[in-house]
């Protein structure tokens, strides 16, 4: 059946945010008087929420307490530390002019993730954008997909994901529509293999050729 519509994950897949993302969790680990943290594990932190990941790394009580400090330093930096991904703009708007359907589906705290989409005039091209805080479980849980879905009024054989992690390929098997991993540099080639995607891009614009 012909794909109608395209999810995209946002951090590593329309966006690199790992600047604005590093600053902010190293200024938190100096708030809360813990070691600054290595590039892996700040690569890390980009696809789970911030509530499970700070609890990975400092557990539940100091967790809890670094996401509202985190949130402060990010509200200063999410925009000027983020920067639209190579070929993606272009694609995107191949894609509108092809008439597909596109949205985007990420663990993001929505509010960031929307005002990065306006900032890089990608926000009027998505029909759907769902993130973080707006009460649905987080990837890869698949209820961000399955509203999606809803509201495009799409099956899923008509549905694919496209995303950077396992998280997103998991999220889309869960959710039982296509997966499409691009490799990025925030999930290893080996981690996105053991997925098994549908299909596994090295460049953003190989989304239009396998459509």
């Amino acid at each position: 059946m012909r794909i109608r519509a395209i999810l995209f994950d946002h951090d590593g897949t329309l966006v690199d945010s790992y600047e604005g993302i590093a600053k902010s969790l190293q200024l938190t680990c100096k708030d809360i008087d813990k070691p600054t943290l290595n590039q892996d594990q700040i690569l890390a932190s980009i696809g789970p929420t911030l509530e499970t990941r700070f609890r990975e790394l400092w557990g539940k009580e100091i967790g809890e307490k670094a996401v509202p400090i985190y949130r402060k330093h990010y509200k200063q930096h999410f925009i000027y530390g983020t920067k639209i991904l190579p070929k993606v703009k272009n694609t995107i708007l191949s894609l509108k002019s092809r008439k597909y359907l596109l949205g985007c589906v990420t663990n993001k705290t929505y509010s960031y993730a929307k005002e990065q989409l306006i900032h890089f005039n990608l926000f009027d091209k998505m029909e759907v954008v769902y993130g973080n805080l707006q009460g649905f479980q987080p990837k890869p849980n698949p209820e961000m997909i399955e509203e999606a879905l809803k509201k495009l009024k799409v099956s899923r054989e008509e549905t694919v994901l496209v995303g950077d992690t396992p998280i997103d390929i998991l999220a889309a098997k869960a959710s039982g529509i296509q997966s499409w991993a691009i490799l990025g540099k925030y999930a290893s080639e080996e981690s996105i293999k053991n997925t098994n995607p549908d299909k596994i891009l090295i460049e953003f614009d190989e989304i239009l050729h396998h459509l």
